[in-house]
């Protein structure tokens, strides 16, 4: 069988780009830092359960014998099907080509970022150096490349650029953060236990309106977000506990509530923005540390069983959870393939 490969590149890999006078490095998962600016952890290549997949996060954090760390990513991706989680984290299977959405999703996130970063040094922004910087991982060169992809891809850049466009014009926002990776520990707010692994993330953004610092995620969406999804979002649950602690050290007070929002950028013919808001209270974070919890405690067991529903209509894993020989081969390649039936996963 003929498999066509496209270009992926690994998540935690860097460059750096010059926007006027100031150098940034750029990560893959759309984070924009200033040279010279260290992040909060040292990424480690030590997995608890290796080889693990890289997730929207740049770093890592642990005690060094044990680098193993929670994010909202695996918490969510683990809510929705253990074995994808399974898939994606532990065994690192990961498709041949990346989704377009997704791609679009953190091209627009890096326009943003690069923008904000480049706005405080008083710099402007080269955007297509930085479409240039990103896409050209995505893109196949060559005789060989297929005209469809390359013309997806040109296609998918431009959108890109468009949404990024849209939000800057549309969401005027001087924020004190952009792109804050943290790393924290989770604590049951009823008897004082620990989790014992840490919860790493990275905002978006951080303002302050009414001088309460509030964490902002960008979301990139098909159509406007139900109303409920700003109340049970657990990533904004995840930040929002992040800035309750920020707010303990400075000042040694405990909030009573914590504003969070989301601002999707809405993918229709003509886009819009879409704000919504809401805040995190004490009986969010009690909530917050039993799911993590039992998370953490299900994957330490290694439970990773088939949770089949809806959601397996965007998920990387249906030919495997299917057991569909030519599927898998044809997403994720033949050496992929030998890997899951050493598994015994198919």
């Amino acid at each position: 069988m003929n498999v066509q490969k496209y270009p992926v590149a690994p998540e935690a890999a860097a460059e750096r780009m010059v926007l006027g006078r100031m150098v940034l490095r750029i990560e893959d998962s759309g984070m924009a830092i200033s040279e010279g600016t260290a992040t909060y952890g040292e990424v480690s290549e030590k997995e608890a359960h290796p080889p693990a997949a890289p997730d929207e996060n740049p770093f890592q954090r642990g005690d060094g014998a044990n680098s193993f760390y929670l994010s909202k990513s695996r918490l969510n991706r683990y809510i929705a099907c253990p074995r994808s989680y399974q898939l994606h984290y532990n065994l690192g299977i990961v498709p041949l080509r990346l989704d377009r959405d997704l791609l679009i999703g953190r091209s627009t996130h890096r326009l943003i970022a690069a923008h904000h970063l480049a706005r405080k040094k008083e710099e402007f922004i080269d955007a297509q150096g930085v479409l240039d910087g990103f896409w050209s991982k995505y893109t196949p060169e060559g005789e060989e490349a297929d005209a469809t992809i390359r013309q997806e891809m040109e296609t998918a850049r431009s959108e890109s650029l468009r949404y990024a466009q849209l939000f800057l014009r549309d969401v005027p926002l001087d924020p004190l953060e952009i792109e804050r990776d943290f790393s924290t520990h989770l604590v049951d707010l009823e008897n004082g236990d620990t989790l014992p692994v840490p919860l790493v993330g990275v905002i978006d953004l951080v303002d302050q309106p009414n001088g309460v610092l509030r964490p902002l995620e960008i979301k990139t969406r098909a159509r406007k977000a139900d109303a409920w999804q700003v109340r049970l979002a657990l990533e904004l649950t995840c930040y929002a506990w992040w800035v309750r602690q920020q707010i303990i050290e400075s000042s040694a007070r405990e909030p009573d509530e914590i504003p969070v929002g989301y601002v999707n950028i809405i993918k229709t013919k003509t886009p819009t923005i879409q704000w919504q808001t809401d805040c995190r209270t004490t009986a969010d974070f009690i909530a917050l540390y039993r799911t993590a919890r039992a998370i953490y405690e299900n994957i330490m067991d290694r439970r990773f069983y088939l949770n089949p529903g809806t959601h397996c209509n965007w998920c990387d894993y249906p030919a495997v959870c299917g057991k569909d020989k030519d599927a898998i081969v044809r997403n994720f390649g033949d050496a992929e393939y030998l890997r899951l039936w050493e598994a015994d996963l198919i």
